[in-house]
């Protein structure tokens, strides 16, 4: 991106745009890592896995599933 021909202002919206981009990247990688959805919740596997399936929280996450 070129940003010679750019204001202040724009060049600092270019900045935010990219350093959001960069923490999305970030955050569905540790997401990824940990074994939860796009928005932070384990997935029934890691639940399993980690053992904590319990019956209360296995429900409020597939809930939560079948909202996305």
């Amino acid at each position: 991106m070129d940003i010679a021909g750019m204001s202040l202002q724009q060049k600092m919206a270019a900045l935010h745009e990219y350093r959001e981009s960069q923490y999305r990247q970030l955050q569905d990688a540790v997401y990824a890592r940990r074994g939860w959805d796009a928005d932070g919740v384990p997935t029934l596997g890691t639940l399993k896995n980690d053992g904590i399936d319990f019956p209360e929280l296995t429900e409020l996450v597939e809930q939560h599933a079948h909202k996305g």
